[in-house]
């Protein structure tokens, strides 16, 4: 039986929703806070610009939802992984923070497949 801090193994199934999730909260996030936040608040109003953001300003509607999923599978990879919680928390905060996410990702993955390296890719 494994103990409290013993190592398991990360589920690839796991890993891929992560990564997945990440890159759709990632460029949802900077879609909606780096183009449809100007647009919608900062345009002419009734300008064509600001109808975009009107318009697609329904995406930090969808980035929420995605997001609480991308926490639920974060959750579930970290205790799989047994990171330390401040890292945890990065992980999940990078949600919130523009652009963050992308390097984030980078991070984890690189991070997971020295620890696990059964879920690095296979070449060919």
């Amino acid at each position: 039986m494994a103990g409290r801090f013993d190592a398991v193994p990360v589920s690839k199934g796991l890993f891929v929703a992560y990564r997945v999730l990440a890159m759709v909260v990632g460029v949802l996030l900077a879609f909606c806070a780096l183009i449809v936040f100007p647009a919608r608040h900062f345009a002419t109003e009734g300008s064509s610009l600001q109808q975009f953001g009107e318009t697609w300003s329904i995406l930090w509607l969808a980035h929420g939802w995605i997001f609480i999923a991308y926490v639920v599978v974060s959750f579930l990879l970290w205790r799989q992984t047994r990171w330390s919680v401040p890292f945890a928390l990065l992980v999940v905060i990078a949600g919130l923070v523009p652009l963050v996410i992308f390097w984030v990702e980078h991070v984890v993955t690189r991070r997971i497949r020295e620890e696990h390296p059964e879920l690095a890719p296979t070449p060919g």
